[in-house]
Order: C-alpha cells, then sequence, then structure tokens
C-alpha cells in the first residue's frame, strides 16, 4: 500500500513537471501568440494534467483495492464502481474532502496522500500562471511606456 501510494505521488509530480516543461517550451518557442492564446494554452494544458492525475490516482486505488485485494473500500455508496474511485479521487486532489463518498480502511492514506500531491501542484500551477501573467503585464507597460 505504502509503496503504491508512493509510485503514484511520485508518477502524478512527473507527469505534473514533464506537462509544465513542455508547456513553458511551447510557449517560448511561439511568442507570436497573443496574450489570450498564452494564457490559454498554458492554463489549458495544466488543467489537462491535473485532470490525468486525477485518473491516475482513482485507477490506482481501483487497482489496489480490486487486483492487490488490500483492505479498504468506499463508504456512502451501495454499489461501487470505478468512475466512483476517479470521483473521491477528485475530492481528495483538489482538497475540496469528503462527501458522500469516503474511503474506508488502509485506503485512506492513499487518498490523504493525494490531498498533499493536489495541493502541491495546483499550488506549482498557480505560481506558473502568475508568472505567465506577470510578463504579459510587464510586456504591457512597457509597451504603453514608449
Amino acid at each position: 500500500m505504502i509503496g503504491g501510494t508512493l509510485a503514484l505521488a511520485m508518477l502524478s509530480m512527473l507527469i505534473h513537471y514533464e506537462a509544465s516543461f513542455y508547456l513553458r517550451l511551447v510557449l517560448e518557442s511561439r511568442k507570436s501568440l497573443s496574450r489570450r492564446a498564452r494564457i490559454m494554452t498554458l492554463t489549458s494544458g495544466l488543467f489537462c494534467s491535473h485532470v490525468a492525475q486525477i485518473w491516475l490516482f482513482g485507477a490506482g486505488a481501483w487497482v489496489i483495492i480490486k487486483l492487490f485485494d488490500y483492505t479498504g473500500t468506499l463508504g456512502g455508496i451501495p454499489h461501487i464502481q470505478f468512475l466512483d474511485y476517479v470521483y473521491l479521487s477528485a475530492a481528495s486532489y483538489t482538497t475540496v474532502g469528503y462527501g458522500d463518498i469516503f474511503p474506508l480502511g488502509h485506503i485512506r492514506f492513499l487518498f490523504g496522500t493525494e490531498s498533499l500531491v493536489g495541493f502541491m501542484l495546483l499550488t506549482w500551477t498557480a505560481s506558473l500562471t502568475f508568472v505567465e501573467i506577470r510578463t504579459h503585464w510587464q510586456d504591457l507597460e512597457n509597451s504603453d511606456s514608449r
């Protein structure tokens, strides 16, 4: 359980790093993009990265429970399906918290770790977006002062 959780966390961070790095290269190579297109490229690319990570954790939880038979399940619903794991993953990753579906047993470690990873990576996204927007503000100020 611990090894699988750490592997999912590391893979999630790697996905986010690679997406961030690639998007930065795209933005650097396409200076002619409008401000709006640059921001939309960055935010939509990072959004897709976050969605992939949410699905990664949801699928990972499903695999750990179904294939490796660890103790744990989801509470709050009578019939658990794959998308329920993805739903709980989204709630955990975004640190919204548990509501109608919640983890029971050892799988709580995975979803608790996912909350920390999600918080870190969402904060990273906010920082990258701020840097891109600040660059545009500076460009606007420089062009207005001429």
